[in-house]
């Protein structure tokens, strides 16, 4: 690779296939345009691509990467520069793995699984099931547990479809007919969960076919948030946001600061998912209390309009007052105000995560008066200002 002076090369490997990867990957060059200039090799995966290689000694100033075959990490190691890995892997961790001490940023598997376990029991579900992926993963395997022990420390089992023959992991039609019985065994309404969104979409097409009801009978939530996915489907798949473009800020950031002598802050970052988002996969109507998911609903609905008041939930309910908050301290373990404010800073969050909005036109959206205002609540109820907050979980649309 030819090298402009003053410019740092860059080996960027890992696949653009998936959202999350394709936002670490602007995070990556978001770090640059502040930085660099770095000049970044990358794989595309497009179909046809040539294979690019590692590149050769000499060439390449730094490497950030995902988990890859031990040939491919022999190659980097020999390339004696900085590497910087993006998601942990457990073969990290053996002795003879060619690249040793590498820091690494990444998403905590085991508080997504336990995000997704407390977003269910916050609705009042009683049943629950993991779906795992056909092949089984490190990173499944750490998101079943965080789903495990949040349910089992709240007291509840969960129901588990795992163990695919070969020709099962192979191809979705053989498979379909086993997940099909799968979901027909469970109590219904049963809350399902899925490690990532390719997966969960699956399971949806599976209820159809098995012809249960979604989201009243089965409620799927899957991992990543990729709206081209999650948009997709019929309802529309609930998603946990995990992000990606800090993911990718953080890696650039210790990379450099390997270029450059230094030791990076931390060389170990596990970032926690940033929200559930909700459609219709998981509408509150599959509650028991149809009372509760109409009041839900509507709130959800007036998220952004500001002013919505205890009164106009419980007649959009249909029920008196003190029946609905009564109802909603023990089912959502918070009084309807309290429900009123939590998604209002909700949908702040999501605006300040996922659009390039000012923080007066934020303020205006989500119907707060005065902006002072909704910064106290804010600062109150996260800990950070909204800016900290959008530096820490800044996305940008996907092109």
């Amino acid at each position: 690779m030819e090298r402009t002076s003053g410019t740092k090369n860059i080996a960027v490997l890992f696949s653009l296939a998936l959202k999350g990867q394709r936002m670490t990957f602007r995070g990556i060059l978001d770090y640059a345009s502040k930085h660099g200039p770095w000049f970044c090799k990358m794989m595309e995966g497009r179909i046809g691509e040539q294979e690019l290689g590692v590149g050769r000694k000499g060439e390449i100033d730094g490497v950030i990467m995902s988990k890859t075959k031990r040939r491919t990490a022999e190659k980097v190691a020999a390339l004696g520069v900085p590497v910087v890995f993006v998601e942990p892997f457990p073969e990290m961790k053996d002795p003879d793995w060619p690249i040793q001490g590498a820091p690494w940023v990444g998403r905590d598997s085991f508080a997504i699984g336990a995000e997704a376990a407390r977003y269910y029991l916050k609705r009042g579900y009683r049943h629950f099931a993991y779906v795992d992926v056909p092949t089984g993963s490190f990173w499944s395997a750490e998101r079943r547990r965080g789903f495990a022990e949040t349910l089992a420390a709240a007291g509840y089992g969960h129901a588990v479809y795992d163990r695919l023959t070969a020709r099962e992991k192979r191809s979705w039609p053989l498979e379909k007919t086993r997940m099909v019985k799968f979901l027909l065994s469970l109590p219904r309404p049963t809350a399902v969960f899925a490690p990532m969104d390719g997966r969960a979409r699956l399971v949806l097409d599976a209820c159809q076919a098995a012809g249960l009801r979604v989201p009243e009978e089965i409620a799927v939530l899957g991992v990543d948030n990729d709206t081209l996915l999650c948009e997709s489907t019929v309802p529309e798949l609930s998603s946990i946001h995990t992000g990606g473009f800090r993911r990718g800020q953080i890696a650039a950031e210790m990379l450099d600061d390997l270029m450059h002598g230094r030791e990076p802050r931390e060389r170990a970052v596990p970032l926690p998912p940033i929200s559930v988002v909700t459609r219709g996969s998981t509408g509150y109507d599959a509650m028991s209390d149809p009372i509760i998911g109409r009041a839900v609903e509507f709130l959800r609905a007036k998220a952004g309009a500001g002013g919505v008041s205890v009164p106009e939930v419980a007649r959009a309910a249909g029920c008196s007052r003190s029946y609905l908050d009564k109802s909603f301290r023990a089912r959502i373990g918070m009084s309807v105000q309290e429900a009123v404010l939590k998604m209002r800073l909700d949908f702040v969050k999501e605006l300040l995560s996922t659009t390039n909005r000012s923080m007066t036109e934020i303020v205006q959206d989500c119907g707060f008066a005065r902006s002072s205002h909704l910064a106290f609540l804010f600062k109150k109820a996260t800990g950070r200002t909204m800016l900290q907050w959008r530096r820490e979980n800044r996305e940008t649309p996907d092109d």
